[in-house]
């Protein structure tokens, strides 16, 4: 990564250009000089400033209430300075009523790089625990989720489902943004499509964090967010058989367990023919594996999923259509010497 650009070094301001909130703009910056903008916020609400489409290696640099440009500001979700043509943001708490930020073009290859630079304010939504909300974010904008929960109790925050990449940063309790929460497992920031989570211990009665989809490759990504009990089971044992599966419901994430390398059956119905719905298990206390098998419900035959046989604690999804019996069987198979695996099953429509 880059270590920002030229104007955190000091150098003279140029006038800045003002920018409006929800207005995207194109615009042009040339080697080795630096383009300044302004916008008028309101003081203690989150906005994303993003840079996108760039055709050479631009920097986006965030001066918060500086208006001499000179001192960068710490961001809540910071995606700046990276090297390449990525699309680059910040997610911030603004400090005053007016925020100071840039474009650097002091690693341009070429002469000179086009982009286009944005500035979206934040709204946030209220999660009700346990409940999987449906979601859907552009890449210049992202999402911020709160959710009332009890003091001293583990919780597993998710996104799974997703169909572009879209990342999850949690901030605990922390309404003010300052730093990431320490997330034990952290399974969070993957690339792609993996599904996301964070477990952590409550020291409040609010949690909060963001998703972000500033790297997705499409105008819009789509992905189910969850906040829910982290499922605490002592001596995991495995659950199901191939004749009598356990019945998982829609919508409703439900605690399963599997013994150390032994395997755990499951069925959903009442799904709708050729509807697509993803399969998750999600805050996984050790290595897991799901396989998914369609409307084979002899378990013989695997079908095929992009996010499953991952290691460790990392959380598994598939998505998949209906088959016409409306019916899906999978198992879950745990692969640990830890004396077995606690987790919890997510079936929800999409994406």
């Amino acid at each position: 990564m880059t270590c920002g650009g030229g104007q955190g070094r000091g150098e003279t301001p140029p006038p800045p250009l003002i920018l409006t909130i929800g207005s995207p703009l194109a615009d042009t910056v040339v080697r080795s000089t630096f383009n300044a903008y302004v916008a008028t916020v309101v003081p203690g609400s989150l906005y994303k400033i993003s840079i996108t489409d760039q055709t050479d290696d631009t920097d986006l640099l965030i001066f918060g209430a500086d208006s001499s440009f000179s001192t960068l500001l710490k961001c809540s979700v910071d995606n700046t300075s990276i090297i390449g043509t990525s699309s680059e943001d910040c997610v911030i708490v603004a400090p005053s009523s007016t925020l100071y930020f840039g474009v650097d073009g002091t690693f341009l290859n070429g002469g000179s790089a086009t982009y286009t630079i944005d500035i979206e304010q934040l709204a946030t939504r209220s999660l009700i625990l346990s409940i999987p909300l449906p979601d859907s974010k552009t890449q210049r904008s992202a999402a911020v989720y709160t959710v009332t929960v009890s003091q001293g109790v583990a919780y597993t925050i998710a996104i799974t489902g997703l169909s572009d990449d879209a990342d999850l940063h949690v901030f605990g309790n922390d309404n003010t943004f300052s730093g990431h929460a320490l997330c034990s497992p952290d399974n969070t920031r993957f690339i792609g499509t993996t599904p996301e989570d964070c477990t952590l211990t409550s020291s409040g009665n609010t949690l909060y964090f963001i998703v972000d989809g500033i790297f997705s490759s499409m105008a819009t990504v789509q992905y189910t967010a969850l906040a829910t009990p982290t499922p605490v089971i002592q001596q995991p044992a495995n659950e199901g058989t191939v004749g009598s599966p356990i019945t998982l419901s829609l919508n409703t994430p439900v605690p399963g367990q599997v013994a150390n390398f032994g395997t755990s059956y499951y069925s959903v119905g009442s799904l709708n023919a050729g509807a697509r719905y993803t399969l998750s298990i999600l805050g996984l206390s050790a290595n897991a594996n799901m396989t998914v098998f369609g409307s084979d419900n002899s378990y013989a035959n695997p079908v095929s999923c992009q996010n499953t046989n991952f290691m460790g604690t990392i959380p598994e999804d598939c998505t998949l259509q209906a088959p016409q019996t409306g019916t899906i069987y999978f198992t879950v198979t745990a692969k640990t010497t830890s004396g077995g695996v606690a987790y919890f099953n997510l079936i929800d429509p999409g994406p």
